[in-house]
Parts: C-alpha cells; sequence; structure tokens
C-alpha cells in the first residue's frame, strides 16, 4: 500500500511543482533515489509517463497523463477508501500520514456523502513508530534487492531479555496487532522466523544476495496459525460455553477448524493449529467459558497458570 501511496504522491508532487529533482522527490517521500525510479515506472505502467533531463542539473517532470478527474470511482470504492483511510490512520502505521493526505486528495475529486465509522486498534507509540520507520526502510530496500540483514535482535525470554546477532535473509514484512515483524530465513536457527521492528536493537545491510526459498508459502502458514508463530501444529479440542460459544461462531479461528453445537448454549471446536503461546492466552481469556479435552500437555499447562494466578492472589 505504501508503494502505491508513495507513486501517487511523486505524480501530485509534480503537478505541483512543475519539476524536481531524483534527490528532492527521494527527499520528500522518505526514501532512496532508486525507489523513486521504481516510482517512474509504476506511474509509467498506469499510463502516468514522467519525462526526465538527464545532467549535471537533470530533473523529473510530468510529460503526459491520464487524468485524475475521470477515474471512475463507484460510490462503493469511495466507502471503501474512507474505511480504509480509518483504518490505517487509526492504526497509527508508518505511512499513515501520507495514506491520510493521498486519500483526502482522492476523495476532494470524487465528492460523495460522509459514512460513520471508526477502527479501534492498540497501536505502539509515536516514539517506537517512528524507529520503525527508520528501520523499515533498510530492511525494505534489502528485500526488494535480495540482501542479506545482520541484525541485533533483542528476544523475550523466561529468565529476561536476550541480545543476539543474527544474519537474516528479508523475504517481506507484515503488520500484527499495531506491530511491524520482518519474516525469512534466520542463519542461526536455520528456519524461517519473525522479527519484530521495534526489537531489532541494530542491522546492517550487507553484501551477500540470497535467493528466498519458493517452498515457503506465507500465506499458507498465516491460515494455519493462531497468531505469528511457526511451531509444531497440534490438534486442539475445546468445550466453549456461553456467551463465548456465541462470540467464537462469529469468527474463522483457522482455516480448518470444525465448530459442532452440542447445546444451544454449548460448542466443540476442534482446530489443527500453529502459535501454542498465542492460543495458550486466548483460551486463558475466556476464562470458565473455555475447557481444554484436549491436548492433555495444554490441559496442565493452563491448570499451571491457573494455580499460578491463585498464588498471586492469594
Amino acid at each position: 500500500m505504501s508503494r502505491i501511496a508513495n507513486a501517487l504522491n511523486m505524480y501530485f508532487y509534480l503537478s505541483v511543482k512543475g519539476k524536481a529533482t531524483i534527490g528532492q522527490l527521494a527527499d520528500y517521500l522518505e526514501v532512496s533515489e532508486r525507489m523513486v525510479k521504481k516510482y517512474k515506472d509504476d506511474l509509467e505502467q498506469a499510463g502516468v509517463y514522467i519525462g526526465a533531463i538527464r545532467g549535471r542539473n537533470g530533473y523529473y517532470f510530468i510529460e503526459q497523463t491520464k487524468t485524475f478527474d475521470n477515474i471512475g470511482l463507484s460510490e462503493s470504492d469511495i466507502i471503501a477508501l474512507k474505511m480504509a483511510k480509518e483504518t490505517i490512520t487509526s492504526g497509527n502505521f508508518h505511512y499513515s500520514r501520507g495514506f491520510e493526505q493521498l486519500a483526502y486528495k482522492l476523495l476532494e475529486i470524487n465528492k460523495s456523502k460522509e459514512i460513520v465509522y471508526f477502527n479501534k486498534m492498540m497501536v505502539e507509540s509515536d516514539e517506537v513508530i517512528n524507529r520503525e520507520k527508520d528501520i523499515w526502510k533498510g530492511v525494505n530496500e534489502a528485500i526488494i534487492d535480495k540482501h542479506k540483514l545482520k541484525i541485533k535482535y533483542k528476544s523475550l525470554k523466561k529468565e529476561g531479555v536476550s541480545l543476539s546477532e543474527r544474519i537474516v535473509h528479508p523475504y517481506g514484512v507484515f503488520d500484527y496487532k499495531g506491530a511491524s515483524y520482518v519474516y525469512g530465513y534466520c542463519e542461526k536457527a536455520k528456519a524461517i522466523r519473525f522479527f519484530k521492528l521495534s526489537r531489532v536493537d541494530n542491522y546492517i545491510k550487507t553484501e551477500d544476495s540470497f535467493e528466498p526459498d519458493n517452498k515457503f508459502d506465507f500465506q499458507n502458514l498465516m491460515q494455519t496459525s493462531f497468531g505469528i508463530y511457526n511451531d509444531e501444529a497440534k490438534k486442539v479440542v475445546l468445550k466453549i460455553y456461553y456467551p463465548m460459544s456465541e462470540i467464537v461462531k462469529e469468527k474463522e479461528i483457522t482455516k480448518n477448524q470444525e465448530i459442532i453445537e452440542l447445546d444451544e448454549k454449548t460448542i466443540l471446536f476442534t482446530a489443527t493449529m500453529k502459535g501454542y503461546e498465542e492460543y495458550r492466552t486466548w483460551i486463558l481469556g475466556m476464562g470458565a467459558c473455555a475447557e481444554v479435552i484436549e491436548p492433555q500437555e495444554l490441559k496442565a499447562d493452563i491448570l499451571n497458570q491457573i494455580q499460578s494466578m491463585m498464588n498471586l492472589y492469594k
């Protein structure tokens, strides 16, 4: 989404300024000059032709363009854009302000009725978001160029915070619960791992290149995992009571879930899932409305957690 937003912001900038050097555009968009050239290619594929005067005093300008006044947005398109704007800006994502400006420009062209919509998200602080944004730029370049990253990463262990050095083949970046992660192959773990950007203490884009593992399917992993943990898949069977039974019936926890209604207020939930730490927390969050049937080690773990909580409140 940020690549589309930046390409359009580059178009609007050139529309207002008339011309700009590649360095000026890079500073305005807060990206590398290499990315500016990619945005130029993106715009030209959409029929927006960017002229270039080469040389020491060279610059970019709009040579020929399709008009944005007649891009044919329907009423449902406008509503979708407004809802997306609210979702992205309330989430405080890295380029949320840029997207908000872009959305306002498009909405100003296409007048329509206001909608009432709000999205509630738990987000990180502005300080963390700004730091992540700086890291994201370098990580994104490494992903595009297929260059390895050397990172110092803070892991949260039971005994405390641990700082380790990793060599990572970065495949992509995603957002989860208001935080950004880079995923890829970790040479230390010899497996795919997820790294939270706010816990990257330092990073270096190396000169060493890599080839992504084409067998790795990120979408499939997300569909079979309760959260973002890539651990062993386990069959989980729960008996869930009212009112949580009604809430769970409204959601798709995983693609392979099966729900059987035992009576008007009770369901039997079955799914094979990854993400043990997160679905254990989910089950504990349902309190007395959820009973673990299997696996037995999960039932024992839940009992231990309950006992620890009871000890805290004695």
